[in-house]
């Protein structure tokens, strides 16, 4: 089992971070999108001849908001970072009052708890990254395949067009504003609003 260092990361932990940044990787180095996405089509493949393309998108999407959800649930140390920032708010006080006294003995005592309480805050703010991390192996390889089905023509898995209500047929591959394309807006709002949902079901069963 993996120790947790002073950073507060585990060997775990640093691991998921070297596979997540070889992911990342896939956006720039063809070969390793090719392969991770040929790696996923090979189990989502199927499922694009049996559910409707908007909603895969929508069932990897919640995938990828609910793990982020439960990820940051599990791995975050939201409440260690609170009561560092209100022993440093408290610290503060002590070294404005101590300053008004002109009590330097207690300042430079102080001081030395300032920087002690200061790297205690960095080790703990390390930790809110661990989340991220995590949920990176799984949204960064459904990205890679999104993005290849989108642009290679030889995938052909994925419909023309989004029926949406009101606006009728939409290209997937259009642009809405900049860089914004049809399919990553619908992935991107599935994504956020799932994990919304997610936070707040989880908030209310703690």
């Amino acid at each position: 089992m993996a120790t947790e260092s002073s950073e507060g990361w585990t060997g775990y932990d640093k691991l998921a971070g070297l596979v997540a940044l070889t992911l990342m990787a896939g956006y720039y180095v063809t070969p390793i999108q090719r392969g991770v996405a040929g790696a996923l089509h090979a189990m989502l493949g199927p499922a694009t001849t049996i559910l409707p393309f908007s909603v895969l998108v929508l069932l990897l999407a919640g995938t990828t908001g609910l793990s982020s959800a439960v990820l940051q649930t599990k791995l975050r140390s939201q409440r260690r970072v609170e009561r560092l920032q209100e022993r440093m708010s408290d610290l503060r006080e002590r070294m404005e009052s101590a300053r008004e006294r002109d009590d330097e003995d207690a300042v430079e005592d102080l001081r030395d708890e300032q920087m002690e309480l200061t790297t205690d805050y960095l080790a703990a703010m390390k930790t809110q990254f661990r989340p991220a991390v995590w949920s990176m192996l799984v949204s960064v390889p459904v990205f890679l395949w999104l993005r290849w089905v989108f642009v290679a023509p030889s995938a052909a898995v994925a419909p023309a067009a989004l029926a949406l209500p009101v606006v009728g047929q939409v290209a997937w591959t259009a642009t809405l504003v900049g860089p914004l394309k049809v399919w990553l807006a619908w992935y991107v709002g599935c994504s956020l609003s799932t994990g919304l949902l997610a936070r707040r079901a989880i908030a209310r069963l703690a």
